[in-house]
């Protein structure tokens, strides 16, 4: 199990520090590639491609390598500046990222051909008014015919998976060791983080978080979509083009096109 890389969070800072050496077990490149598979089987009239809750960058990066235009932002100034840190060293420049809000976004009308969110992101949304003014947002930021991609965890995950723990997470930089509730009432899940970041020595600090996340039905998703000028093109179990959505399905991806 692993923390998700679009955090609602008062403070990064510390995470962050270890965000990137607790996600080493995640195979990006295969991410990337998966995302661009997508990108390829539906066809968008561009490469200009925004990335929503980038985090440190890994994702966009990959996606940058692979020949798109990118824009990778994030809330978190922290996360920023590793990735931009990160991006420098492969070439990308300073003004591939920006500190927004994506229930907050202010870009240019019709600016990409390709939005994406990855890593469940959408779920750290807290209710069904964000989820639709977010799906409004991107529509504004979307040319005509663009793509959305994004990715959530399933009822099943939030229900069995996330409660299953506490996960211990160990890297070079430190430890985390989270575990999870879920209220099907309110359909949130709450993850308690306990993070030991090491500093020099036998110096050792504690920091600990609290965070959130929304579990959106299939139906809700789909109908802000349809509400908001978007085609639902797909959603399936992640890392698949297609496929039955069995019922230990952890992840769902979905695909749509702004009309």
């Amino acid at each position: 199990m692993m923390p998700s890389r679009y955090l609602w969070m008062t403070s990064y800072a510390s995470l962050a520090l270890l965000y990137d050496d607790l996600m080493s077990e995640v195979d990006h490149t295969a991410w990337g590639n998966y995302i661009d598979g997508l990108i390829r089987h539906f066809g968008a009239p561009g490469r200009s491609l925004l990335d929503v809750g980038c985090g440190t960058g890994t994702i966009t990066i990959k996606l940058q390598q692979l020949g798109y235009d990118v824009l990778g932002i994030d809330m978190s100034s922290e996360m920023l500046a590793i990735a931009a840190n990160k991006g420098l060293q492969v070439g990308l420049g300073i003004d591939s990222w920006l500190a927004m809000d994506m229930r907050a976004l202010q870009l240019p009308q019709a600016s990409f051909a390709i939005a994406v969110c990855a890593c469940d992101g959408v779920n750290y949304l807290g209710s069904n008014d964000e989820l639709d003014g977010v799906f409004a947002g991107l529509r504004q930021a979307l040319c005509p015919g663009g793509l959305l991609l994004f990715d959530v965890h399933t009822l099943h995950k939030m229900q069995h998976i996330f409660p299953s723990g506490p996960f211990v997470q160990e890297s070079a930089a430190g430890y985390c060791i989270w575990s999870s509730q879920y209220d099907a009432s309110a359909g949130n899940a709450t993850h308690d983080l306990t993070l030991f970041i090491h500093e020099e020595g036998e110096l050792w600090r504690r920091f600990e978080e609290t965070h959130n996340q929304h579990y959106f039905a299939p139906d809700v998703i789909q109908r802000f979509l349809i509400s908001n000028g978007f085609e639902l093109l797909s959603c399936q179990p992640w890392g698949q083009e297609t496929g039955v959505i069995a019922p230990g399905t952890e992840r769902l991806q979905y695909v749509a096109r702004r009309q």
